[in-house]
């Protein structure tokens, strides 16, 4: 994968290109062109571009990041009635417009990315849209497409060391163009303030910023030196930290590797860029592919449904008319008699209330004689009683015996007949009394279903 980053000067084009292969970053490319009037003119766009293709012969050059330096930029701090960055976004642009020396349609904005428990400060760093889009314009027909704009605050974000993909917390100066100064907290900017070079040679001032933003009282900040710092800057902050340089890159390149750098770290930059109308473009096309590829999977999707309804409606209708079908098979396999059958479901159901009615009349829906002894059996109270004799037929069972000289065991008897059998029948005392000697109660009780009552 390559990237290129683009960093411009008054005097100079510099043009950086990356390949990262997992687990390297190298640089591949490192050139620059001398500018024929400050800042470049569209000759010195198609000079960078003939340097790049010839430090990547046969290597198509992929879209760039351009960075532009602080002479070219505004930077203003803004505290707004939100903490979080896109709303942030959609809000600022207001705060600026009438507080710049350009006109308010002429201005391009973004906002440096914030720490994440922010308090609602902000810093907007604003360009002039005509120069913007005709730099961009020049690289372009030059054969460089610019993917993106950031400016130099950005590319020393990229720069900064590494802790879990965010930059170290700390306070930042950087010399590879103008003197740029930032403190970092959180993954974002709380402080940010920009220098012309020559104030590197009298660092007094440029130091009061530095204990400004270090904010007394606090636990004090390490300080990074990124590029090569003037020897008073340098003297001036003996215990700063020196940020080496990558391989391969002069301090003069820091800028555009730090801009090359933009796509291969998205999170670090906030995805600050000053958007071009080509950019614009560009995101627009791609919403509306992605509408468009949406729009045509939500079409397929509910063609798919509809599909599935009919489908599933029409296996229904069939597997009901193979059941009708399967039904009057099985009807007229058991009513032969029938020869039209047109309602069937109301057929059968006759056909089945005359079968009941032919089994109760044959006793075909009687309790099965062994259940009807157990539960006679179960009814036997204690006591002298015996059953000499019991005779079934159908819901009816007539139990004869004696009790001994107690006739009330056969009341005792009869009513456990009551209760076993439950209240679909009754049981009653058909015959009752004493034996010719004297010695028992002979008795005959009739258990049988109601509804079935007949004459004994």
């Amino acid at each position: 994968m390559h990237s290129i980053g683009i960093s411009i000067s008054r005097d100079r084009i510099f043009g950086v290109a990356l390949e990262e292969t997992a687990p390297v970053r190298r640089v591949v490319a490192a050139v620059s062109v001398p500018c024929s009037e400050p800042f470049g003119t569209p000759a010195d766009a198609v000079a960078l571009s003939e340097a790049l293709r010839e430090a990547l012969p046969g290597i198509p050059l992929p879209g760039a990041v351009l960075t532009l330096p602080p002479p070219l930029t505004f930077l203003r701090p803004l505290t707004l009635p939100v903490t979080d960055l896109p709303r942030a976004r959609a809000i600022h642009l207001a705060e600026l417009e009438g507080n710049l020396p350009i006109e308010d349609e002429e201005i391009l904005s973004d906002l440096l990315p914030a720490p994440r428990d922010g308090s609602g400060l902000f810093f907007a760093v604003a360009a002039r849209r005509s120069f913007v889009e005709n730099t961009a314009k020049h690289f372009g027909t030059a054969g460089i497409r610019v993917d993106r704009v950031v400016i130099d605050p950005v590319a020393l974000l990229l720069l900064a060391p590494d802790t879990g993909g965010a930059p170290r917390d700390g306070i930042y100066l950087s010399t590879f163009n103008d003197v740029l100064l930032l403190r970092i907290s959180g993954g974002g900017v709380t402080a940010a303030r920009q220098f012309p070079q020559a104030m590197a040679d009298r660092p007094e001032e440029l130091i009061g910023s530095l204990r400004e933003a270090a904010a007394p009282g606090e636990v004090p900040l390490a300080v990074f030196l990124i590029g090569e710092a003037p020897a008073p800057l340098a003297d001036a902050l003996p215990d700063a930290e020196r940020v080496p340089l990558p391989e391969g890159v002069s301090s003069a390149h820091l800028a555009a590797y730090g801009a090359a750098l933009a796509p291969l770290r998205p999170d670090v930059g906030g995805g600050f860029s000053l958007r071009t109308s080509a950019e614009a473009a560009l995101e627009r096309e791609r919403d509306r592919r992605w509408r468009l590829i949406a729009g045509i999977a939500a079409g397929v999707a509910v063609l798919f449904a509809v599909g599935a309804f009919a489908f599933a409606s029409w296996t229904a209708g069939e597997k009901a008319a193979r059941a009708r079908a399967l039904v009057k098979k099985e009807f007229a396999a058991v009513a032969p008699e029938v020869r039209n059958v047109v309602q069937a479901g109301v057929q059968i159901r006759a056909k089945l209330d005359s079968l009941r009615r032919e089994e109760k009349e044959l006793g075909g829906d009687a309790l099965p004689p062994a259940d009807m002894l157990q539960l006679a059996s179960r009814a036997l109270p204690k006591g002298e009683i015996a059953v000499r004799e019991i005779s079934i037929e159908g819901n009816r069972m007539r139990i004869e015996g004696d009790a001994g000289t107690d006739a009330r065991l056969v009341e005792t008897y009869r009513a456990g007949l009551a209760s076993a059998f439950g209240p679909d029948f009754s049981a009653s005392v058909q015959e009752s009394g004493g034996s010719v000697k004297g010695t028992s109660v002979k008795f005959t009780i009739l258990v049988e279903k109601k509804g079935d009552l007949r004459a004994s």
